[in-house]
């Protein structure tokens, strides 16, 4: 043997030896129980029925101490052939950042689509977390594939830079993607998490006294056109390639929208000095114009000084012209113009704190924009779905979104405290002040983040203070939130019942009674249906009654044959005594409302 094969020969063997060596201190960390699963998109719950988010997902991409946490949503493991699934990507602005978690429009979709279509289980995953970026995209989307989706939905694009593993980001590998995406592979080994760990004790930590935006910057200044700066836009461009195909590939539909950003209200981050005017300048012409009433030229003002401002927290016009290239090249794409809608919902066609709080995320009203958008475009576009159909309802049902006082409070307390810190540094903000029961509430739960903590005291001050309205909200917050909960079913329809608001009644009653049919359901259901003059629709019900052991309902089973039998003679004929003979029979079953319908 030569000295080359025997140098080639002991390379080799080191280099097994070696990775058996790691192999074998992976296997004992995972045996032992060390770190994190990082391993899984979706964690299953004990009954092993139900998938959510993994909680520490995010520490793909973050170190420990900068993870962030997504909303617990709740799906099925198991697909059913009644139910559409929609996957939502994005940032913390379509997590809702910096409300609670009953307000995005991934929420708002969710409600409303449930509420057209009772006989379909609507499940729309909300998979968006804060700080993150294309790189999570496509990451997300690899697993995705595997769920069976119906549809995408995606709003992104303003964390290119400063997200995780962004260009300028304090955690960036570096600018070469197919490096970055095996890095990220490698956080998932427990091997990895046990080195990160280890570095952390050694290294002194810095102290988070500021908001996560302060922490995640590494470079403050990308000046407009430079080399980091289309570093981001390629960046954007390549990874979104990426993730499309790869749902052309599985056929799944994608819904890709602009981005929707404060040019009005909001003065660049960072201003510097080039060969033209600079962004503050822009911004300041741009006060000028809008003055004058020139809205047209403001708004281009506008738009230059955001494109100008060097410190990249909100995404430049180049993102949206990706986005609207990317739609236009795929037949499965469809383009989702949120940015054009915002200028059509804006005084003066200028985004401003009407629709955005501060730089990206929006107010509730501009969460309900956004999700107008998403469903006009759903609507113009179901023949992507094959066999299935979804009503959509209006723009008005949107409106009908149980908005709670917390909600709004929680959202206008966290974004005093975001805007005190970097990069607003605001001064002259109210301070937070809490008085009522509901404002302390809210108070604790910007402190706190424990959203379910908090809807057990709202509720519970909900009670103790007989709000029924208020009772019945929180319940309709809460099976938004997971509908697949029993208890709060029964609750809604209870406090539906007691409000006088039958459908909604029969909509929580019949959605319980599907996944878990009882007798008491089944007694509801009747009662309500026969309430609203429905024995065709009570009847399905009352033979569930019986076939489980209940003779008693043969007499009104009967009862409710000759009322339909009646019925269908008052369509041929227009007669009193049918009417009475219809009232009469109600009488005879106790219910006086279905009875003075035929009065």
């Amino acid at each position: 043997m030569s000295k080359t094969s025997k140098y080639l020969l002991m390379i080799g063997i080191y280099l097994f030896l070696s990775s058996l060596f790691l192999i074998g201190i992976e296997c004992g960390l995972r045996a032992f129980g060390y770190g994190v699963d990082l391993d899984h998109l979706f964690l299953q719950t004990a009954n092993g029925k139900y998938l959510y988010l993994n909680k520490n997902i995010s520490r793909r991409y973050f170190t420990q101490s900068q993870a962030t946490n997504g909303n617990v949503e709740f799906f099925r493991k198991k697909k059913q052939k009644n139910t559409f699934r929609i996957f939502v990507l994005g940032e913390s602005a379509a997590m809702g950042f910096p409300y609670p978690n009953n307000i995005s429009f991934q929420r708002m979709l969710k409600y409303q689509l449930q509420k057209t279509n009772p006989d379909k289980d609507i499940e729309i995953i909300n998979l968006a977390l804060t700080a993150i970026n294309s790189y999570t995209f496509y990451d997300f989307a690899q697993e995705l594939v595997h769920f069976e989706p119906d549809a995408i939905f995606i709003y992104g694009g303003h964390n290119e830079y400063y997200g995780a593993l962004g260009v300028g980001s304090n955690n960036t590998l570096g600018s070469h993607p197919t490096f970055i995406r095996w890095a990220i592979r490698l956080r998932q080994l427990r091997l990895t998490q046990w080195l990160d760990s280890l570095k952390s004790h050694l290294s002194p930590q810095k102290e988070f006294s500021d908001n996560l935006m302060k922490y995640v910057v590494k470079e403050q200044v990308i000046p407009y056109k430079s080399k980091l700066f289309q570093q981001g836009l390629e960046q954007f461009q390549n990874n979104m390639k990426l993730v499309l195909n790869l749902f052309k590939k599985h056929q799944i539909p994608v819904f890709f929208s602009t981005v929707g950003v404060n040019l009005k209200d909001l003065k660049p981050f960072k201003s510097i000095s080039s060969d033209e005017h600079s962004a503050d300048e822009y911004y300041q012409l741009a006060q000028e114009q809008l003055q004058a009433q020139d809205s047209i030229a403001a708004y281009t003002s506008f738009s230059r000084a955001r494109d100008l401002d060097a410190l990249r927290f909100r995404a430049s016009k180049e993102i949206n012209e990706i986005i609207r290239e990317l739609a236009k090249d795929d037949d499965n794409i469809y383009l989702v113009n949120t940015e054009e809608e915002f200028n059509r919902k804006s005084p003066f066609g200028i985004p401003g704190r009407e629709l955005l709080l501060e730089h990206v995320h929006p107010t509730i009203e501009g969460h309900r924009v956004i999700a107008n958008c998403f469903l006009e475009v759903l609507r113009q576009n179901q023949s992507c779905f094959s066999n299935k159909r979804l009503q959509i309802g209006t723009s008005e049902d949107l409106y009908n979104f149980p908005v709670l006082e917390f909600d709004s409070l929680a959202g206008e307390y966290a974004c005093l405290q975001l805007r005190k810190g970097f990069p607003f540094y605001e001064k002259d903000l109210s301070t937070i002040t809490p008085k009522t029961e509901v404002e302390k509430i809210a108070a604790n739960y910007v402190r706190q983040k424990n959203w379910y903590q908090s809807m057990d005291q709202l509720y519970q001050y909900a009670l103790n203070s007989k709000n029924e309205k208020l009772c019945l909200d929180i319940l309709r917050v809460r099976i938004t939130d997971n509908p697949y909960d029993l208890t709060f079913l029964g609750q809604g329809g209870e406090f539906a019942e007691i409000r006088k608001e039958y459908p909604l009644a029969i909509f929580f009653y019949t959605r319980s009674f599907r996944l878990y049919p009882t007798v008491q359901t089944a007694q509801n259901l009747v009662a309500i249906h026969l309430r609203l003059d429905q024995p065709d629709l009570a009847l399905p019900y009352i033979e569930y009654i019986l076939r489980n052991g209940n003779p008693k309902f043969n007499g009104l089973k009967e009862l409710c044959h000759k009322i339909i039998q009646h019925k269908q003679e008052l369509n041929w004929q227009s007669n009193d005594s049918i009417r009475q003979a219809i009232r009469s029979i109600y009488l005879q079953m106790g219910n006086q409302d279905a009875a003075d319908l035929y009065n």
